[in-house]
């Protein structure tokens, strides 16, 4: 079974690189933005080579999770692969996890250009504790990688699956931390980032692997949130998983947004902490 797991997962990671629109969105897209950002942001702003590094490392796990994933599976439910793949005896485990497994791989790779890059071509701050870093990106990925797999599930087309991932990708490149110190935000705002995952990712990455704060409950919090978060995703995408292309009914489809709960507890966290 394990070897059958390794050959879906290799078969997954090889056709992600043949098709031009994932490398587009996980590498192409990231990198570009990178390069063209780097160029005039430093002048306009000297403070976000400060957070350049996570910034656009988090921005190349948003663009290579939520604008590829969900699309994949929605395609792949629509033209009734996903039942071949039961009559072949293919479990959901592995149409949840594989995604997700190769999603990270991806971009593992990309995060290690854009670090190198960031500190060589720009002279952005780099890590001064480079595990929790590791250990960021890590719980980043898997978080967002787990999101857009159940966006994907719950999706009931191409076009409604773009609103829902849109509706969380803007919002994080806005007001997650990734252009704009969270600090510069009006209070308002900033408890409303607080709902996005982005915000909390930025925040693992600046405190404890860029600063490299000491451990406290307050430093490790973001770490927390997204680690509940994937574990909520998961079981989401478990119970609300199916292999037709009927839609799921509205009352199902709404328990998803029980992904938000990890988010919505942390702004009381904070408030508490």
């Amino acid at each position: 079974m394990m070897n059958g797991y390794a050959a879906h997962l290799s078969y997954d990671l090889k056709a992600g690189v043949r098709d031009t629109s994932h490398m587009l969105m996980i590498y192409l897209f990231p990198i570009g933005f990178f390069l063209m950002i780097g160029m005039f942001m430093p002048r306009i702003n000297p403070e976000f080579l400060d957070i350049m590094a996570p910034g656009m490392i988090l921005f190349a796990i948003m663009s290579g999770t939520l604008m590829t994933i969900p699309f994949t599976l929605i395609a792949s439910r629509e033209g009734g692969i996903f039942r071949s793949f039961r009559v072949n005896g293919v479990p959901a485990t592995a149409l949840i996890t594989i995604p997700v497994i190769g999603a990270v791989i991806h971009m593992a790779v990309a995060t290690a250009i854009l670090t190198t890059g960031s500190g060589t071509i720009f002279g952005a701050l780099m890590p001064v504790r480079w595990a929790p870093f590791v250990l960021a990106f890590g719980l980043t990925a898997l978080c967002f990688a787990t999101l857009a797999v159940l966006i994907g599930i719950v999706a009931q087309s191409n076009r409604n699956g773009t609103l829902i991932a849109q509706a969380i990708y803007i919002p994080s490149v806005m007001l997650g931390g990734l252009m704009v110190p969270e600090a510069l935000l009006p209070d308002g705002l900033r408890a409303a980032a607080s709902l996005l995952p982005a915000t909390h990712a930025m925040r693992a990455f600046n405190t404890l692997a860029l600063s490299g704060e000491a451990l406290t409950l307050t430093t490790v919090l973001p770490l927390l949130v997204l680690s509940a978060s994937i574990i909520v995703n998961l079981i989401l995408c478990f119970a609300l998983f199916q292999w037709d292309s009927r839609p799921l009914p509205t009352a199902r489809r709404m328990i998803a947004l029980t992904a938000v709960l990890p988010f919505a507890l942390s702004i009381l966290a904070v408030q508490v902490l």
